[in-house]
């Protein structure tokens, strides 16, 4: 019997390979090949491959490594012009939009600044409209560039982790996101992507259930001869008449067989029938979220490893998936001997293969499956596909149609407050395993306020306990507290009279030590968050460049300063009054809370 399997394989995989690359080839065809250049100075080497798994998103480009560097040159990856340039303290940081002839878009974020008449270009805004952070589409070609040019220098702006650039290819259309891959912008890579795990689950009313887990090494499975990246699974599973869904743990390497990336595609077959696919070629930025769908949320939250379903729930709209009719799902019918095929394949056409036998029993009586279904009853439900609500006349939980994936149960009830913060009873809305795509909307009626403090009202939630709680936003309408719920969870209303915080640093880098011409300071909120920071050298505005995830706000002297310097060299040799340099900065929070501080900075002439 097992030779029998094995020639079949070995015949199959040959048709395999050569229907491989004709798909890759037709892929390429879509897409102009050597129309864009990699925007380094170097060959491709990827810190995160496209698509890649993130908290809460799919990666929705490539980022580029620069090992670690700052202020390397990043270059137009083709003819066009500058359509967008956003700056901001997160996100991208500092970010270009390019258009190009050909109907596409580059971006690249997170650079330290940027180059030539696109930085004279951005000062010139920031200082006419008083602000660092700016959002600005261009509605005809200003800034041309070319293939080649460069465009500013790579960095850490924005909510990078650390030096890098990051790269899109996009319709300029539709905004849809490509993989730069299919463009011919791909990395060396020779190494075969792996399934380190497979599990299967068994589907009950409003729910499943994991079954089985199944750990793939050289000590489970027997690799076929003459193959290098074909495997058998070495022990047939049995598994009872039910209907199941499969999930993998899965990886790629490109650079080497240490790192683990994302992959680019992976399917499952019965009885050699597609069930499911997956491929990470293009998809909207409105989609992203539904990763919490794509892999198996509730074991991410508590074993922090991302399986990959090879099913999709109802409320699962993500625009990768190839599936049956089942939508992924399989009925296993009692007394029959089946194959799965695991497939799972790289940007470079590396590919690993994965076959598990099954054995299927006659239905027993499942423990597990009963006392989940015990476990559920009297418990309230919301479900997909329709708005659901919570409505007192206190309190208002609203989700759409689209805010949940699957049936979702939930404990509802409130709580007395233990502490002063809590401006309202404490509603609990809670599932510690599933997540929100879309924000719900939450009112909550808070307790009897001074009028005058009405406008610094807001909605909290508890992050891990009782003790540890962080700002929902919001703010008082018509004698509720309104705003976003983005989870499930404790929610109450608060109130935040505190200013933030401002104190000038001196960083210990050989760099700020040695450089006279910065003045750094830190800037905190206690709790609403910042919202607005200016700062003002003898009354005259002045640009601060504001990195969030660091606090750090600094003042690189500017024309203001050069201008002090020039009028105090004038005064001195007209002996006329000298004019001694004030700087102040404003900090103002969410809420409305405002700190200044003054710094006297010394006579320059």
């Amino acid at each position: 019997m097992w030779f029998n399997f094995f020639y079949m394989v070995k015949w199959k995989l040959g048709l395999l390979f050569v229907f491989i690359i004709i798909l890759f080839e037709t892929n390429a065809q879509n897409y102009p090949q050597n129309y864009f250049r990699y925007p380094l100075d170097s060959l491709p080497n990827l810190v995160s491959p496209f698509g890649g798994l993130r908290d809460n998103h799919f990666h929705s480009g490539m980022d580029l490594r620069t090992n670690q560097q700052e202020g390397l040159p990043v270059f137009a990856s083709a003819d066009g012009y500058i359509s967008r340039i956003k700056i901001q303290s997160i996100g991208y940081g500092k970010a270009i939009y390019i258009n190009h002839p050909n109907g596409f878009t580059t971006v690249y974020g997170h650079l330290q600044k940027y180059s030539g008449k696109i930085a004279e270009w951005i000062h010139n805004y920031q200082y006419k409209n008083q602000t660092f952070e700016f959002d600005y589409v261009f509605e005809k070609p200003i800034l041309l560039v070319k293939k080649g040019d460069t465009i500013g220098l790579s960095g850490n702006s924005g909510g990078s982790s650390g030096p890098h650039v990051h790269f899109e290819i996009r319709n300029t259309k539709s905004e849809k996101i490509i993989n730069p891959t299919l463009f011919g912008i791909i990395p060396f890579d020779t190494f075969n992507p792996t399934i380190k795990k497979v599990f299967i689950y068994k589907f009950v009313s409003d729910g499943l259930l994991l079954k089985k887990e199944l750990k793939i090494d050289q000590t489970h499975t027997t690799k076929l001869k003459e193959f290098t990246n074909v495997f058998v699974y070495n022990k047939q599973i049995e598994l009872d008449e039910d209907q199941y869904g499969f999930g993998i743990e899965a990886y790629d390497y490109i650079h080497n067989q240490e790192d683990e990336k994302g992959i680019y595609e992976y399917s499952l077959k019965h009885k050699e029938k597609l069930v499911f696919k997956h491929t990470l070629n293009q998809f909207a930025f409105n989609e992203s979220k539904y990763i919490n769908t794509h892999i198996d949320f509730p074991f991410y939250k508590t074993e922090k490893v991302r399986i990959q379903k090879c099913f999709i729930d109802d409320g699962n709209e993500f625009s990768t998936y190839e599936i049956n009719n089942e939508k992924g799902k399989i009925y296993l019918p009692a007394n029959s001997l089946d194959t799965l095929k695991f497939e799972v394949i790289d940007n470079n056409k590396n590919t690993y293969i994965l076959y598990v036998p099954i054995k299927v029993i006659i239905k027993k009586i499942d423990i597990q499956k009963i006392t989940y279904l015990k476990s559920l009853k009297g418990e309230k439900a919301f479900y997909p596909l329709t708005k659901n609500s919570i409505k007192t006349k206190d309190f208002l939980f609203e989700i759409d149609a689209k805010s949940i994936y699957d049936t979702v149960f939930y404990n509802f009830g409130t709580l007395k407050p233990l502490q002063e913060p809590a401006q309202s009873t404490i509603y609990r809305i809670f599932n510690s395993s599933a997540s929100l795509h879309k924000a719900a909307d939450i009112a909550i009626k808070p307790y009897g306020i001074n009028l005058k403090f009405q406008n610094k009202l807001l909605l909290a939630y508890y992050f891990k306990d009782r003790k540890d709680f962080r700002s929902a936003g919001g703010g008082f309408e018509n004698g509720m507290v309104r705003g976003k719920a983005s989870s499930f969870g404790h929610y109450f209303v608060t109130i935040d009279t505190i200013a933030p915080t401002i104190k000038q640093i001196f960083l210990n880098t050989e760099e700020a030590i040695n450089d006279s011409l910065h003045y750094y300071f830190e800037i905190k909120d206690n709790f609403s968050g910042l919202g607005k920071y200016e700062g003002f050298l003898n009354n005259e505005w002045i640009l601060l460049d504001f990195d969030a995830k660091s606090n750090l706000l600094t003042y690189h002297f500017d024309e203001v300063w050069k201008k002090q310097v020039a009028d105090n060299k004038l005064s001195k040799l007209n002996n006329t009054a000298i004019i001694k340099p004030e700087l102040l900065i404003r900090v103002t929070d969410k809420k409305g809370n405002v700190a200044e501080k003054s710094f006297e900075m010394p006579i320059t002439f």
